[in-house]
């Protein structure tokens, strides 16, 4: 038996040396090709986000007989809201290259996909990155956080009244640092801005400047991005300041002036152990009191604030943690612009169910909108949102 079993063991040892052998053959064969798509792999990155929701809103345009939803009855709409694609490419260890796109409905009428971001950055330390191409600038809070890393669903509609080219982007220049991993952060944009034929600024010698500084006095926000929460991983009390200018691009062609805007924005996010508080609140200056304005399709001018509050739930029930949501909103027309701009408010009161961040999350919203102007009414909503993104 004894012996039968050392034939045994050593057959299997021949077996194991062959394939071992076969292994190291196929390694030295197609190691290259191992090799390039282990390094493609540290090179480029790809995600995906998808934003969706179904809404019922109401509508006073009818009656509720008119087959039309109109009355005192609801439009119910699914509509895809936001799907983007990720691109990111390590050039160099100090060049990287982002681009990004959009399929976005609330701007685009069609389901093209638009190039939303594509810039190539430069970074010589923590201190000194340079950007440049089709990018967010530096600006207020919401702005740099995007759709996709809000607290509350929905976009603000009191931020990226900016010049932008879509969705709060321009094309120009930014540079960029922080310091102690994001404690203290600058940014500042140079950009096209407004260019409008027959407007104060119809030329392109004007361009459009751009300054923000932010702070941290808990823990650090690194990077040139930012985000309205956390959702508990890090406590937050931070205040940012925004800075805009452009010569000669309100008023009229015959009669221009400069447009100076600023903004100021604040966040406290605090684990307490029996949840997490989130409070963030922004004020916004656009400028041009005093001065009418025929860009009226590429400006808001007024002034702007926003509020809100949440609260999450700190375990999760099933497959994520509640979170209960409010904001309100408002914006206000300098009186020079009140015969094409109005007071927009909006009310949001919404409850969240937070899966893994804002990877993967499902709301449930309230909204009450007031729209000023001739219709001088509110629309209320009830919305069904869920976002995606790996």
């Amino acid at each position: 038996g004894m012996v039968e079993r050392m034939d045994y063991l050593e057959n299997r040892l021949s077996e194991l040396t062959s394939i071992q052998n076969e292994h190291a053959g196929f390694l030295t064969e197609h190691g290259s090709v191992i090799d390039t798509i282990k390094d493609f792999h540290k090179k480029i990155t790809v995600g995906v986000g998808v934003r969706t929701v179904y809404s019922m809103t109401e509508d006073e345009a009818g009656s509720d007989t008119d087959g039309v939803s109109g009355g005192e009855s609801w439009d119910k709409d699914f509509n895809l809201d936001s799907m983007r694609l990720y691109f990111n490419a390590k050039v160099t260890d100090n060049i990287t290259l982002e681009i990004n796109t959009d399929v976005h409905e609330r701007d685009v009428t069609d389901d093209n996909i638009n190039v939303l971001d594509a810039f190539v950055e430069y970074k010589w330390n923590d201190y000194f990155h340079v950007r440049v191409g089709r990018h967010l600038p530096a600006s207020d809070r919401y702005n740099l956080d995007g759709p996709y890393y809000q607290n509350s669903f929905f976009f603000p509609l009191v931020s990226q009244r900016w010049p932008a080219v879509a969705l709060g982007r321009v094309d120009g220049a930014s540079v960029w640092g922080q310091y102690a991993g994001g404690k203290f952060k600058w940014q500042g944009s140079v950009s096209e801005g407004t260019e409008v034929d027959g407007g104060a600024n119809d030329d392109t010698d004007h361009l459009q400047v751009s300054g923000r500084l932010t702070y941290n006095f808990w823990e650090a926000e690194s990077g040139y991005y930012n985000s309205s929460t956390y959702y508990g991983k890090k406590d937050v009390l931070a205040i940012g300041l925004v800075g805009w200018h452009q010569s000669d691009a309100i008023g009229t062609a015959a009669n221009p002036s400069d447009f100076n805007g600023w903004n100021v924005d604040f966040l406290l996010e605090k684990n307490l152990g029996w949840g997490t508080v989130d409070i963030e609140a922004a004020y916004f200056d656009y400028g041009g009191h005093g001065v009418g304005d025929n860009n009226v399709t590429n400006r808001s001018i007024g002034s702007a604030w926003t509020a809100g509050f949440s609260y999450l739930y700190p375990e999760k029930i099933g497959w994520g943690a509640p979170q209960f949501v409010s904001r309100y909103q408002q914006f206000d027309p300098t009186d020079n612009v009140t015969a094409t701009a109005f007071t927009e408010s909006k009310l949001e009161l919404g409850l969240h169910y937070i899966i893994q961040d804002h990877n993967a999350k499902l709301a449930l919203i309230y909204s009450n909108t007031h729209l000023g102007g001739s219709a001088n009414e509110d629309v209320g909503a009830v919305t069904l949102g869920m976002q995606f993104q790996h």
